[in-house]
């Protein structure tokens, strides 16, 4: 992973203080180089019953004829880039949920 830029996160776990379901365990922010943000990063469950996470870049619905398909508005372009960027994210939702420390960034 050394021809990736520097890449930071900062999450924040989600409180749910409804009755209802969701399978929302986190809002995330992937840094890039200190010179850029993606917002609206997700973690979810992956099932119900379980607290195994996953991460959800940004998407957007498409509209018209395209309504019932999502389309991604920002993603890691190398299975690399998305290898790392998924690792951190997930260190990081694990140590503001609680768990271990997180690893210096990228």
């Amino acid at each position: 992973m050394e021809n990736l830029p520097k890449l930071d996160a900062r999450v924040r776990p989600y409180q749910d203080t409804s009755d209802r379901p969701t399978k929302l365990m986190a809002f995330a922010e992937l840094i890039i180089a200190d010179a850029f943000v993606i917002k609206n990063i997700r973690v979810l469950k992956k099932a119900e019953g379980t607290d195994e996470p996953f991460v959800v870049f940004p998407a957007e619905k498409g509209k018209g004829a395209l309504a019932d398909r999502w389309f991604d508005t920002a993603h890691p372009v190398t299975a690399e880039a998305r290898v790392a960027a998924i690792e951190l994210i997930l260190e990081k939702y694990r140590r503001a949920a609680g768990g271990a420390p997180a690893p210096a960034p990228f």
